[in-house]
């Protein structure tokens, strides 16, 4: 299927597809090749303040006025136009971040649903009457949008989160400016082109390319914006809340996780087995939710990592194409060497390394970015290989002796995005279920995010909600509203 674009890819701004103020554009890569997949027009500073001025625009003179009903008209036919797009769209994905095919398609294939969910949820962002002391008094409520919203996606599922940003924010009456991750950008401005055939109206989303370092600081600083959504590192994160703190901007970061993955000696070991070897595998571990602490009870220790190391011995790497291929590439060269400087500080540190896989390459795929499936042996807690998020298809394995062992070792991070955990054990299961520091727990299944329930992390791992009602909420203000009936 030929699905990228020969041209450069222009940004949407306003009603008009541009080419930037500068002239400038940027390589965007095949992973599994490391070959020119395709270039991008990059913003310059004047093109970042035209697309926040139309999203202004459009906020002040009509969006903030449209009816729920409007709006989700809007959505429910950019679901439709995704649906009928999907699978182009799942193979840019497959080019550009170096998934498997099979991944794409099954990681696109909630997103119109995604888009309809927020469509009909939109009246239950309601205000409410509130009984006060004073019966002269009326007491409501009224939720209101924030105005320009600032959406910037991270590279590793740029399309399955420009979706979960987008429908929110339109939803709830604020106009969008995306900016995609430089290293893969081009199923986003693929899906720009679907805005404008579904009938939104210029101005209300507007597309961005470029570095963080500079586009992403152009719209994080601009004062016409209201709020800003980022997903990713949380070094970025915590800049991106340096730089809105001026101004008072609302911000919801996602950021960076370390899950544990706690497996108790009365566990189904098979199931577990798979959610383990799941989140080496899935998208090459550049997961954010991805449990890269693997806990396991000593008395099953030796049981657990036999079948755990046979499923990963059998793991198919290879051309992202190719339906067989369960494992691709990570997505550039610079996420190749962090991974291996980060094998190299466990083996420094004492862990044992352990690799599994077949590789099947080809000619074309020889010099791709790819790394086998790593266990880090005999970790513990406090190494740095146990501590810092490496992103790729790493898992460190951690032996504890008892639960409240198991809860200190899950605790002790500066992350706390998600953990699972697999016991037959009920009282166990909510007990530990409420002792970690973790925005979701997963109990006897994986984690697997959900469009309409809220995700989102503690401690490091960012602030704030994304899916669900309270992703709505998240881009809305409440106003009080008093009214003296006695006058």
């Amino acid at each position: 299927m030929n699905v990228i674009n020969p041209r450069p890819y222009e940004m949407l701004i306003g009603d008009r597809w541009s080419t930037g103020s500068t002239g400038s554009t940027f390589d965007t890569l095949n992973p599994a090749t490391a070959q020119l997949l395709a270039q991008v027009c990059e913003a310059g500073e004047a093109d970042v303040d035209a697309a926040v001025r139309s999203a202004h625009e459009a906020y002040e003179k009509h969006w903030r006025r449209t009816t729920p009903a409007e709006r989700g008209r809007l959505l429910r036919r950019l679901a439709a136009l995704f649906e009928r797009d999907r699978e182009k769209l799942a193979w840019i994905e497959t080019l550009n971040v170096g998934k498997p095919i099979t991944h794409s398609l099954d990681s696109l294939k909630s997103m119109p649903s995604s888009l309809e969910y927020f469509a009909g949820i939109i009246p239950a962002a309601r205000g409410e009457t509130i009984p006060v002391g004073n019966v002269d008094v009326l007491n409501f409520t009224i939720r209101e949008p924030l105005g320009v919203c600032v959406l910037i996606m991270p590279w590793n599922y740029p399309m399955t989160l420009t979706i979960n940003k987008l429908g929110p924010a339109l939803a709830a009456g604020n106009t969008v400016i995306l900016k995609p991750s430089e290293v893969t950008p081009l199923s986003t401005m693929a899906l720009a082109r679907l805005f404008e055939e579904a009938g939104f109206p210029p101005g209300v989303v507007n597309v961005v390319n470029g570095p963080g370092a500079t586009v992403g600081e152009w719209l994080v600083k601009h004062p016409l914006v209201s709020r800003v959504s980022f997903t990713g590192g949380t070094v970025t994160g915590a800049r991106i809340l340096a730089s809105t703190a001026s101004d008072i901007k609302h911000v919801t970061l996602e950021l960076g996780g370390k899950s544990p993955l706690i497996v108790f000696d009365d566990a189904p070991l098979d199931k577990a087995v798979a959610v383990a070897a799941g989140d080496i595998i899935k998208n090459s571990g550049q997961v954010c939710i991805a449990c890269t602490r693997l806990l396991v009870q000593d008395s099953i220790r030796e049981e657990f990592l036999e079948k755990l190391c046979r499923r990963l011995d059998t793991i198919r790497i290879g051309s992202p194409s190719e339906p067989a291929t369960e494992m691709g590439p990570l997505v550039s060269a610079a996420q190749k060497q962090r991974v291996e400087r980060y094998l190299d500080i466990a083996e420094r540190e004492g862990a044992k390394l352990v690799q599994f896989g077949r590789e099947e390459l080809n000619d074309a795929t020889s010099a791709g970015f790819f790394v086998k499936p790593t266990l880090l042996l005999d970790s513990t807690a406090r190494m740095q290989s146990a501590q810092d998020e490496i992103f790729g298809p790493v898992q460190s394995v951690i032996a504890f002796s008892d639960e409240e062992q198991a809860l200190r070792i899950a605790n002790d991070s500066r992350y706390g995005l998600a953990a699972v955990l697999f016991t037959r054990d009920g009282g166990r299961a909510l007990r530990m279920a409420r002792g970690i520091q973790s925005g979701s727990v997963a109990i006897n299944t994986g984690m697997r995010t959900s469009f309409d329930a809220p995700f989102g992390g503690y401690k490091q791992s960012g602030i704030g909600k994304e899916r669900g009602l309270e992703a709505i909420c998240e881009n809305m203000q409440i106003k009080n509203v008093k009214y003296d009936m006695s006058v």
